[in-house]
Formats: C-alpha cells, structure tokens, sequence
C-alpha cells in the first residue's frame, strides 16, 4: 500500500515533462531546469491548474532547499516578519540558494505583503520567493513589480492538452486496478471536459466516483449536479427551489463565494445569450462587494442567482 492515500498527491507529475500544461509554458520552465536558476517569481492562475504543483516540481529537479507556507493560514506581518526572515536570511543546506514557496500569496495583508517586499530586495542573493495567486490583483503593485509573472492560461477548448490529461487519467484507472468498459470512457471524457483545466478537480472526482473500484453511475450523476452548468440550468429553467439546495449543497461542502462568482464569470459565455453577458457582470460585481458585507454568504449568493435568473436572457 502507498502512503498517499489521495490520488492527486500519490500521481503528481515528479518532472516538468509529467506536468499537463500549454506548450510555450512548459518550454519556458524547462528552460528553467536547463540553467538550474530561478528568479522571484509569481505563478498566476485559476485553482487546481498546476501553479503549486510546478514550483515544487521546479524545486525538487533543482535539488533546492525549500520551504513551503499557505498564506491562507499564514497571512499576518508576525509570520513574514519572524517565519520567513529567519528562513531567509540563513544559509542554504545545499545547492547556491533557497527558496520560499508561498502559495495563496493573495490571501496576504497588505502589511504582510509590503514587509515581504522588503524581504525580498534584503535576501535576493540567498533566497529566491516564488508565490502563487488565484487573483494576483490582491497583491500589490510594488511587490508584483519585484517578482517575473507566469500565467497559468489554458486554451477555451485545449484539444490536444485534454488528450493528454485523458491518457494520464486512464493510467492512474490502470494503476489502482479500477474496473472499466467501453460505455465508462465518455463519463471519463465529460468528467475532464466538465472541469478543464482544473486537474486536481478532476482527479478529486475521479477518486469519488471510483471508490468502488469501478466507475459509479450514480455518483457520476451527483458530481454533474454540483457542476455549475447544473445552475446554469436551473436558473434557465426559473427553478427557485433547485437553485437554492445548489446555492446550499455546494457552499456547506467547501465552495467559497468567491468561487461561486468566479464559475459564474467564467462559464457564462457557454450558458447566456451574447446580449446578457454585461449585465451579468454588472450582477456578480454587485454582489461581490457586497459579500464583504452581509452576515450570510448564502443568502447573498442565492440572491444573485435570483436577480440573474430574472433578468438574464439563457441560450
């Protein structure tokens, strides 16, 4: 038995080469590997694309002493201050430089971030930072300004780099010895296509609906009810009740507001007339600011969904 129970950690990419990602990305990190040097730098993208997932492979191919924070749960001016300046301003193990990998860098306060600023101009001969970001606009100018960006950006359709997610999926289903038929490869497919390019989504869900040791129909078909295209339906349909339990269901297994918005922003060119899409935008950044406000997420989310259903045209 392997010590990974979790899929998504026990087949993580282990070289720049395993990992699924755009053509001219991966020839600038293998470039990278080549020179064996790394710059400060800032991995922006959607969840579950990679960024985290790269930088440690960058590290472990570089044989680099690193230090891994979440700034989800490490976010104050006391840890950057005391935590990664003692880390930084010591000499490395091995090889001619550390490195602080701090993912979530835009969960970081504002103090946190001017303070990590400082710290990276003081220590650039020692230690390298590289962060990741879901939205890098939470970071601020200055410390952007001092770190070379890489845009973790997929292609709408990305053809060719969900084929070579599909045939990294069937190996893993071949490894953990999962029983398959012909009639489970397009379940495989919309499970990818569902998600793209969020892989360690699509992983996550493979696990679930494979717990079984075979592909289960019916957890297959309350994964597509939880997608976002489900909402899209439901509010089409003006079914107040269904977009509610979604609103709920989703929210009380761990999907954050923000998120919520986000999905919407990002899928909302396959689901809404060409007409509606700027009112929708006017609707989410409605009720983005006010999230920062109201005492029940919830609500607010089911209320936005309520207002789109209402004034939105659906294709």
């Amino acid at each position: 038995m392997t010590e990974d129970f979790l899929w998504v950690s026990k087949y993580a990419p282990q070289s720049i080469e395993e990992c699924i990602l755009p053509p001219s990305l991966k020839k600038e990190f293998s470039q990278l590997v080549e020179t064996g040097q790394l710059g400060n730098m800032l991995f922006n993208g959607d969840a579950g694309v990679g960024k985290t997932t790269v930088a440690k492979v960058l590290c472990d191919v570089l044989n680099v002493d690193m230090m891994f924070m979440n700034a989800s749960s490490e976010r104050g001016i006391d840890e950057v201050r005391n935590k990664i300046q003692q880390f930084a301003s010591t000499t490395a193990l091995f090889g001619e430089y550390k490195v602080l990998l701090l993912d979530e860098a835009d969960n970081l306060t504002a103090d946190a971030q001017k303070a990590l600023r400082h710290l990276i101009e003081q220590y650039q001969n020692n230690c390298r930072f590289v962060l990741t970001a879901n939205y890098p606009y939470k970071l601020i100018d200055p410390l952007r300004s001092r770190l070379q960006e890489y845009n973790f950006t997929f292609p709408s359709e990305g053809k060719t780099i969900k084929t070579q997610f599909t045939k990294r999926v069937l190996d893993i289903l071949v490894k953990e010895e999962v029983q398959m038929s012909k009639k489970d490869l397009p379940i495989i497919q919309d499970l990818i296509d569902l998600y793209y390019p969020n892989w360690r989504k699509v992983i996550h869900q493979l696990q679930r609906i494979c717990s079984s040791g075979k592909v289960d129909h019916g957890v297959v078909a309350k994964v597509k009810n939880e997608h976002i295209s489900t909402l899209f339906e439901y509010m089409k349909t003006k079914n107040f009740t269904s977009v509610r339990n979604w609103m709920a269901e989703n929210m009380a297994s761990g999907v954050e507001s923000a998120d919520i918005v986000s999905l919407v922003y990002n899928n909302m060119k396959d689901f809404l007339e060409p007409a509606s899409i700027p009112q929708c935008v006017l609707i989410l950044a409605d009720y983005q600011q006010k999230a920062a406000v109201v005492a029940n997420q919830e609500v607010n989310n089911v209320a936005m969904a309520v207002e789109m259903m209402m004034s939105l045209q659906f294709k």
